[in-house]
């Protein structure tokens, strides 16, 4: 009798350990998930503002500006975060990368705009650009 006691308290231990370590293993996935889903939907966001707006780079700041003749987005970087007018995304920027015509330029405005990612989440790189159309070039000239 004693011994079957003590088989079945070590079988329940044993499932409790299972159990416990499998919890963390789904809740290990769970934050992976959301990192993903997070850059994921930044990325889609930049897209779609990048390429509905004119691009604007303020590094005083550290702030992205997308303008457009009806409203305006803006993009601020911290070192932990990053604001889209009222939405805040928990991804770390390592590194920052502005171009103009496919030169690398410090601020004002910008046609490409070149994130890297923290190792926290995979160093994704994340590349938007603008389609500029001629009379970018006839105003600018």
């Amino acid at each position: 009798m004693i011994v079957v006691l003590i088989v079945a308290s070590i079988v329940i231990a044993m499932g409790f350990s299972v159990l416990n370590m499998v919890r963390k293993q789904v809740v290990t996935i769970q934050k992976n998930y959301q990192k993903k889903q997070q850059v994921l939907l930044l990325e889609s966001l930049l897209h779609r503002d990048f390429n509905s707006n004119t691009a604007f780079y303020n590094i005083k700041n550290d702030e992205l500006l997308l303008k457009n003749t009806r409203d305006s987005i803006t993009y601020t970087f911290y070192e932990n975060y990053i604001i889209r007018n009222q939405d805040t995304f928990q991804i770390e920027v390592q590194n920052k990368e502005l171009y103009l015509d496919g030169i690398q330029v410090k601020d004002k405005v910008i046609d490409a705009l070149e994130i890297n990612l923290s190792e926290n989440y995979g160093s994704k790189q994340l590349f938007v650009q603008q389609s500029k159309d001629a009379s970018y070039y006839m105003n600018n000239d």
